[in-house]
């Protein structure tokens, strides 16, 4: 079940400020953050420009959050470069997906931003 039009709009309005407002003004023309929602997922993902064709763009997953509607919450995963996510625990799946947000942000592990 996809999230419902209440959800989605409460998600675009959270990542669409992160979005704007990780990525210092100097830096805009280089890199990007977006985010794509499919069904319950919703994924970050990091765009920079190829340097070898800085017309052209590579992408970089970075967070996934999992919404489960029997619980009604928030679970967030980190990508691992071996192509598949695995569940960050030092967080519990929670109700706010800003405060996953927030810890992608803060990254006190250093797994999302390196």
């Amino acid at each position: 079940m996809a999230l419902d039009e209440l959800k989605k709009k409460r998600v675009k309005k959270i990542l669409d400020k992160f979005c704007e407002d990780r990525i210092p003004d100097r830096a805009k023309d280089q890199i990007e953050l977006d985010y794509n929602i499919r069904g319950n997922y919703v994924t970050l993902i990091e765009k920079r420009r190829y340097y070898k064709n800085p017309k052209e763009w590579i992408k970089q997953k970075i967070a996934q959050f999992r919404f489960t509607p029997e619980d009604n919450k928030w679970t967030l995963y980190w990508w691992r470069h071996t192509g598949k996510w695995y569940k960050y625990k030092e967080v519990q799946p929670i109700n706010d997906l800003q405060d996953l947000v927030n810890e992608v942000d803060e990254d006190p592990t250093a797994i999302f931003w390196g």
